[in-house]
């Protein structure tokens, strides 16, 4: 459930065929580190809301959560959203769907949120 700026990024990642099957791939063609993003993010000295220190990948998810609360987004939307999984057994044997519906329009209004034109 990608926004449309998403999508857009991705084809023209595609349409430049970097890698046959990886749309963000490393410059040796590998699966990138999870820790590049956090890696960028100090090289580039990304601001912060803390004093002295930069901004982080977990403050990224943590500034989505916080956002999808305060507009009124469904909690189970938002946790899926996050890839978080459901802890209690029972309810996550009961709870099957995706939302993927329901992604779309939150994603779209997080990317008009965060990436205002």
């Amino acid at each position: 459930a990608l926004s449309a700026p998403a999508l857009a990024l991705v084809k023209r990642l595609k349409d430049q065929q970097l890698h046959e099957t990886l749309v963000f791939p490393s410059p040796r063609g590998k699966v990138l580190s999870d820790m590049v993003l956090t890696s960028f993010l100090r090289r580039v000295k990304a601001k912060s809301d803390t004093p002295g220190r930069v901004a982080t990948a977990h403050g990224f998810r943590s500034s989505f959560r916080d956002w999808a609360s305060e507009n009124g987004h469904a909690r189970d939307l938002a946790e899926r959203a996050l890839a978080h999984t459901v802890a209690n057994k029972v309810e996550a044997a009961y709870h099957r769907t995706d939302l993927l519906e329901q992604h779309r329009p939150l994603m779209e209004a997080w990317a008009a949120h965060a990436l205002p034109n």
